[in-house]
């Protein structure tokens, strides 16, 4: 079966109304003026917007819920869990700590981690438990290309060129598709945040001129495209792995999408569409 055209409209609505509402609908507050550091007003500006997500998930899709526990497998979560310590675990301790304090370090990873709370709540917990319904390889599939495009405004608000921008949106896509993945085979959205925090925590570290050069300047495709591979390779196998009848999903996918003749589709496999 098809998405329908109200399917369409309500895929837009939750992609382009949530953005709107989550990525614009707090930017009225003037939380950089309150007499606090940046790590502090940060901090409450991130956990207003993840407290927002938070009301649109329990709004539109309540069911997504569920993953902010730490439910499911103990082994799958083992299993996130090396991999996220084997896929960031060497930028974080390869990492230049010298002349850092313990409390810098402390405070460094507790501001990496809520940007991933504030983004991992609206991508991995909104978008993608909003589609869900349509299936996980759609809802991953989107979420995460939604959440690379979510990076090119930072042409403009990032002072960022527009080829280190557009890696940087492909890299997130792949990125977020391995997030999402994550999330799905550990049952848990803080798997994904885990690993976001750390993704940006060796970034904390960086000079105002090394950060600088570094945005301003080129793309590194050859890295991307291994990122992109890697990422989506693990993350193709965790959701195969989550649900048994996965290849069949992929048809679903397809057939969903209008790439694959529905009548091709086995009737008796009792595919899952979640």
């Amino acid at each position: 079966m098809k998405l329908l055209r109200g399917d369409w409209f309500r895929v837009l609505l939750i992609l382009v109304g949530g953005t709107l509402v989550n990525n614009w609908g707090l930017y009225w507050i003037p939380f950089h003026k309150l007499p606090l550091s940046q790590f502090w007003w940060t901090i409450i500006a991130r956990s207003c917007s993840a407290l927002l997500s938070l009301a649109l998930i329990r709004l539109i899709c309540p069911s997504a819920l569920k993953r902010f526990g730490w439910g499911g497998k103990p082994k799958n979560l083992l299993i996130s869990l090396v991999i996220v310590a084997y896929l960031m675990g060497s930028a974080v301790w390869q990492n230049n700590y010298h002349g850092v304090s313990a409390a810098q370090i402390f405070e460094s990873f507790i501001f990496a981690l809520f940007i991933g709370i504030d983004e991992d709540f609206f991508s991995r917990g909104f978008i993608f438990g909003g589609l869900e319904r349509y299936g996980v390889w759609l809802a991953a599939v989107i979420s995460s290309v939604h959440f690379g495009l979510l990076h090119l405004p930072n042409i403009i608000y990032g002072g960022q060129s527009a080829a280190y921008t557009l890696a940087q949106a492909v890299s997130a896509g792949a990125f977020g598709f391995l997030a999402a993945a994550l999330m799905v085979y550990s049952g848990t959205i803080w798997v994904p945040i885990l690993m976001h925090g750390l993704c940006d925590f060796p970034m904390q570290f960086d000079s105002a001129s090394e950060y600088k050069a570094m945005v301003t300047g080129g793309a590194d495709w050859t890295g991307v495209l291994v990122d992109l591979f890697i990422y989506s390779s693990i993350g193709v196998i965790l959701i195969l792995l989550s649900n048994p009848k996965g290849g069949e999903s992929l048809m679903v996918l397809g057939s969903r999408l209008g790439l694959v003749d529905p009548n091709s589709i086995s009737t008796e496999s009792n595919v899952p569409t979640l």
